[in-house]
């Protein structure tokens, strides 16, 4: 890394004839109209008290400051997704679960208004699209609810510290909306299934069920049980009357392809590589994936909405 000089004037040292000269007081490098005599326990150099970093064992100049901070995030521990390590508590998790409790209660309080104004149905999709979203926090019964929930809190508390928040509420929502987006495409406008509402969490559930399966591959982890969980799911989705194969097959789908996805486009960490900056691209590749994954669902919609208008 490139540094100011040590902070001493031109005139140190000895002069042009040889004989020693005055020595000038050292200076801080980057401000060199400022002297002082506290030097860095780093690398020795003066540092002013706009340019001092206090520690418990003597001052740092802020460039060293800063490159032990690059080194330490560099060093920090990072998720399966190349994302930092934070708190193991599974936040997001829990909010989705409070949200899907409060909208039953609203159900419960006012049936008519929370499922008019939440419950997706494809005849009137476009006109309230928020019921994509909003219909995953409803649901028909407290057993309903309660399944849903059960099933969330068991893959939350593993999935969301694993993939880190932010990419696990991103997959959640992107299967929400591919359950919802199923449901619309699949629907025939000719028949009962146009008019019909579907509702609950269940559609990300199952694309985080799929989340689960690939990610455990990838760690090569055990997946025989959460494979053996999706194919209960997938027969009891297919022999249990009024249960959305469209949505539950949607969620799945697209929480496998995000998620695969991801891993593909998931930088890789050679020896000496700044980890911070992979982070950063991780990221970014990562939103964009996400972003993709809604683009898609769009468009999805359009060409089902553009032929329904022309039949």
């Amino acid at each position: 890394m490139e540094r100011p000089s040590y902070g001493y004037s031109a005139e140190d040292g000895h002069d042009p004839q040889g004989s020693p000269g005055p020595q000038s007081p050292p200076v801080c490098p980057r401000h060199p109209d400022r002297v002082s005599y506290v030097r860095c326990k780093r690398c020795d150099r003066p540092a002013c008290p706009e340019c001092q970093r206090p520690t418990s064992v003597g001052v740092l100049c802020v460039d060293c400051e800063r490159e032990i901070s690059r080194q330490q995030a560099s060093a920090r521990p990072r998720n399966a997704m190349g994302g930092g390590v934070g708190s193991r508590t599974p936040y997001v998790t829990y909010t989705i679960i409070a949200l899907c409790v409060l909208g039953y209660l609203g159900q419960m309080v006012a049936p008519g208004i929370v499922e008019q104004l939440g419950l997706f149905a494809p005849f009137r999709a476009l006109a309230m699209p928020w019921t994509f979203f909003t219909a995953a926090f409803l649901h028909g019964g407290i057993l309903h609810l309660g399944l849903n929930m059960y099933a969330l809190w068991i893959v939350g508390q593993y999935l969301e510290p694993t993939l880190g928040r932010a990419r696990y509420a991103g997959i959640y929502f992107a299967s929400v909306l591919g359950g919802h987006t199923a449901v619309y495409v699949l629907a025939d406008p000719m028949s009962q299934a146009w008019v019909t509402g579907t509702l609950g969490a269940s559609g990300g559930v199952f694309g985080l069920f799929a989340a689960m399966l690939i990610v455990n591959r990838h760690m090569n982890r055990d997946t025989a049980q959460i494979a053996v969980l999706i194919a209960i799911n997938i027969v009891i989705t297919f022999t249990v009357p009024n249960i959305s194969w469209q949505g539950h097959l949607g969620g799945l789908v697209v929480g496998a392809a995000v998620t695969a996805a991801m891993f593909a486009l998931r930088p890789r960490a050679t020896p000496g590589a700044d980890r911070q900056a992979l982070a950063r691209r991780s990221a970014l590749l990562h939103a964009a994936v996400i972003a993709a994954a809604f683009g898609l669902c769009i468009v999805l919609i359009t060409l089902k909405a553009l032929s329904v208008l022309a039949l």
